[in-house]
């Protein structure tokens, strides 16, 4: 673990410049520089990378692999958790009600289930553009266009800004910006969601899969949701109140993640039932051999996830764009410059941080007098890890890194 610890310092506490390097590099290429042993790498870097940011080491970054294993792996171990949604779904439980409180109590006109198809700018030399935006209806219908914008905060995934982009050539033709965010590539992923006949008892309620052949180059994870969400049984099984003879009857639900899942998309909604039945679940927990599947669903999203490729740091969009001071973006891959925040990598807290910043810029620029939203900054860098990074600092003054291209 030695030479990841010394990585991970210069790579962390490196400037723009140095980060550039660590990004041109892939995190396999890193790992032999630094001679990780290849059991390391197999049993606890391969996995985690899989399912953290769904991708082996040799397609990623070595900046953003350095990144998220300081973040996870070192400086917040004891922060650290899974966190499940104790009633309901994200879409019921979180967005809605924040939809029916812009619309009932901030006058805001959401417009949910609607596709962005181009946005068009004026050719005016100044930097606040005139915008408009041509947009689908939920049903696929062609709305009218907005026109007039003040701003637009582009909160988008790489399949979405690629599409998105593509079909506004103005935007391209005014910052070099778009048309390099339009390039990043996405991650495929799949979910599934099973109800069996019978309980079964796991040591815990979240779960990974690495290293089994039938997963084809994925990652995986399993989450027990009838163990996560024990006082909302009803809602897991789609139903009201119901007798004790046929509460008896229901079993545990699973909710059962693929990540980079390229190689299982083509696989049939059976395949991948009978592969997680007969193959990954037993392996895992002998008990699931003897459990029967009741109703199974089964959830293909290509290029959906963000992909912090090797090189892809020059590409990914800034939070504020030079050219256009009306437009922002947001999202887990946004560059935020001063506004930069410890987290790190393909996570939430990262997107949730981005789009606040991102409107708080937006307001700014539009000179809208209103009060900042409020970022919560990660806890300071322990005591170890700053000396560290002086030290290396002043190493790195006379030593050259021979290692980064």
């Amino acid at each position: 673990m030695v030479g990841l610890l010394l990585a991970t310092i210069d790579c962390i506490g490196g400037d723009e410049d140095t980060q550039r390097a660590y990004d041109r590099m892939t995190a396999h290429e890193l790992f032999l520089k630094f001679n990780l042993s290849p059991r390391l790498v197999k049993d606890f870097l391969k996995p985690t990378l899989l399912v953290g940011l769904f991708k082996p080491p040799e397609e990623l970054s070595a900046l953003v692999v350095m990144e998220l294993l300081y973040y996870y792996a070192l400086a917040h171990q004891d922060s650290f958790d899974v966190r499940w949604i104790k009633n309901g779904t994200v879409a019921d439980s979180l967005v809605a009600p924040l939809a029916e409180y812009l619309i009932n109590d901030k006058n805001l006109d959401v417009r949910g289930g609607c596709r962005v198809n181009e946005i068009t700018c004026s050719d005016e030399s100044n930097n606040d553009a005139r915008l408009s935006i041509r947009y689908s209806n939920a049903d696929g219908s062609i709305s009218e266009s907005l026109e007039e914008v003040d701003g637009v905060i582009m909160a988008l995934g790489c399949n979405g800004l690629r599409q998105v982009i593509r079909n506004s050539p103005q935007l391209a033709r005014r910052s070099k910006t778009f048309s390099y965010a339009s390039t990043l590539n996405g991650i495929d992923v799949m979910s599934v969601r099973l109800w069996l006949d019978r309980k079964v008892e796991t040591r815990t309620p979240a779960n990974v899969f690495a290293r089994f052949e039938e997963l084809r180059g994925a990652g995986g994870t399993f989450f027990m949701l009838d163990q996560l969400q024990a006082e909302n049984e009803n809602a897991l099984w789609g139903t009201g109140e119901i007798g004790e003879e046929e509460k008896e009857e229901r079993g545990s639900v699973l909710a059962c993640d693929f990540y980079n899942a390229g190689a299982l998309l083509s696989l049939s909604d059976e395949d991948i039932v009978n592969t997680l039945m007969k193959d990954l679940l037993p392996s895992a927990v002998s008990a699931f051999a003897d459990a029967k599947v009741m109703d199974s669903w089964v959830g293909r999203y290509a290029n959906t996830v963000s992909w912090f490729s090797p090189g892809s740091f020059d590409r990914r969009p800034p939070l504020e764009v030079e050219d256009v001071s009306n437009i922002k973006f947001a999202g887990d891959i946004v560059r935020m410059g001063e506004r930069e925040h410890g987290a790190k990598g393909l996570c939430q807290e990262r997107a949730y941080v981005s789009g606040i910043e991102a409107a708080n810029a937006l307001m700014k620029s539009c000179g809208a007098n209103s009060k900042e939203g409020v970022v919560l900054p990660v806890r300071d860098d322990e005591e170890q890890f700053k000396l560290g990074v002086q030290v290396n600092r002043k190493v790195m003054q006379f030593l050259p890194r021979f290692w980064v291209r």
